[in-house]
Formats: structure tokens, C-alpha cells, sequence
């Protein structure tokens, strides 16, 4: 038998946990909000690569960087836009 008290962490990666129930929340800080971009007021000339942007971000949108401190809860494929995110913002009460 060993009895070892106050003994230190095994080294390593941290443990991975499961991802959050579907329908489940994710809690994030807010980094940076910024309007959106600018859209140009000249067409392209022909050296230039702004041909191919498909959307521009709408006028009265915020752009907003968010950090996920548990970033294993988020899906793999985030960024591949399959997925629609809602935001619920509660005051923080400290």
C-alpha cells in the first residue's frame, strides 16, 4: 500500500473531456468588437485580387473576436460554416 498526500500532477496533456450535450452553452470572453469593413468605392483594376469576395459584411454588423477558454467543446469543423451560433450575453455580476 502507498499513501502519498499532496502529491504533484502527472505530466502530460490535459485530460480531454466530452463535448457539451447539443443545445448546451458555451461561455466566451469578449477580445475586440469592431465595425465591419469597408466596402470599396472603385471597381477592382485588373492587377488586383478583390474579385472573388462573395459577401461583404453588412453595414449596420459588428465584428466581434471571441475567446473560448474550453476550446474542445467547439466543434471540429467550426470554421467551415455549417453551423449557426446564437449569442445570449448576461451581465457580469461579481
Amino acid at each position: 500500500m502507498e499513501i502519498v498526500i499532496g502529491a504533484t500532477a502527472k505530466v502530460g496533456p490535459p485530460p480531454k473531456k466530452a463535448p457539451s450535450p447539443a443545445g448546451g452553452y458555451i461561455e466566451a470572453k469578449v477580445l475586440n468588437v469592431r465595425p465591419p469593413r469597408r466596402r470599396q468605392l472603385n471597381p477592382p483594376g485588373p492587377n488586383e485580387r478583390r474579385h472573388n469576395r462573395s459577401s461583404n459584411d453588412p453595414a449596420s454588423g459588428r465584428v466581434m473576436v471571441l475567446l473560448i477558454p474550453e476550446g474542445y467543446n467547439l466543434p471540429p469543423d467550426i470554421g467551415s460554416g455549417n453551423y449557426r451560433i446564437f449569442l445570449r450575453f448576461v451581465p457580469n455580476r461579481k
